[in-house]
């Protein structure tokens, strides 16, 4: 029976661990998240909800409480926090992370935003999410599944981020069985692999991105008020700071609940969520 320190947050993470509690054939020993009085912007709260489910849970701060517990799998859902090469090495099998975004092609963080901006000039209309072996780089693993879906022209990062989710818990499901029958390491592929663009963002990537100038908004040229099109919908994140622009002293944000009745003709493909095949076969190729 694999034995599993779970580590996570947001939705995802509660959906995941649920999974894994509901599977006999999986021990959670810990599981490590935000404290419950903790402020943060999603609904929910994994900590309370891990206590409901029967496990062990500890806050962040005491993230090295893992080290305690002989582990099979460190499993990472929307952790914050950069670990360290102590508890990367401490599983017995490996450590692994569910990263919301293509690798190796989107690394590092704000990436719903960042593929939408670069969507149209990389000619790259899908999102991916990515279960891959934790290294001591950020999200430089090998890579042992990828699923995607579309990026419509209609997407805002928030539509983006919710509908990416669901393929998420799909792929999580799938490849339980990968992690029951120990084939983790056999079936990773090594980034090195993947053709493609590679970009990597800190937090701090969108800083000072947010404000579009008014003589930007009145621009008739269809490349910058495509480009302008496209920045409103990627900074669309609620509950945080929309783009804005500044008119008279005064600030307004540029949001939409919806984007389908401008763009309802546009002519971009339609892709279906992809599920690629293993490395075993990507190896074949």
């Amino acid at each position: 029976m694999p034995s599993v320190a779970f580590m996570g947050s947001h939705p995802l993470g509660e959906r995941c661990l649920e999974l894994l509690t509901g599977d006999d054939d999986f021990r959670v020993k810990l599981v490590v998240t935000y404290g419950p009085d903790e402020d943060t912007w999603w609904d929910g709260c994994l900590y309370d909800r891990a206590e409901r489910l029967g496990h062990t849970v500890v806050t962040r701060a005491d993230e090295r409480d893992v080290l305690d517990y002989d582990v099979d799998y460190l499993l990472s859902v929307y952790y914050p926090n950069i670990l360290g090469e102590e508890l990367l090495d401490h599983p017995n099998v490996a450590p692994l992370n569910l990263h919301q975004a293509e690798l190796p092609r989107y690394r590092g963080s704000n990436v719903f935003s960042h593929a939408i901006m670069n969507a149209r000039e990389d000619d790259h209309w899908k999102y991916g999410t990515t279960f891959h072996v934790m290294a001591p780089d950020v999200d430089a693993g090998d890579v042992l599944a990828r699923d995607f879906v579309p990026i419509r022209e209609t997407d805002t990062a928030r539509t983006l981020y919710d509908r990416v989710t669901e393929a998420s818990v799909a792929m999580f499901r799938e490849h339980l069985q990968t992690l029951k029958d120990g084939q983790v390491h056999q079936l990773a592929t090594p980034q090195a692999a993947y053709e493609g663009e590679r970009y990597f963002y800190t937090k701090e990537s969108l800083d000072g991105e947010k404000l579009i100038p008014p003589e930007r908004l009145a621009a008739d040229d269809e490349a910058t008020q495509l480009a302008v099109y496209d920045k409103i919908r990627a900074l669309d994140f609620p509950p945080f700071q929309p783009a804005y622009t500044e008119l008279g002293g005064h600030r307004v944000q540029l949001t939409a609940a919806s984007y389908t009745d401008i763009f309802d003709d546009a002519s971009v493909p339609e892709f279906d969520v992809e599920r690629e095949a293993t490395s075993t076969a990507l190896a074949q190729d």
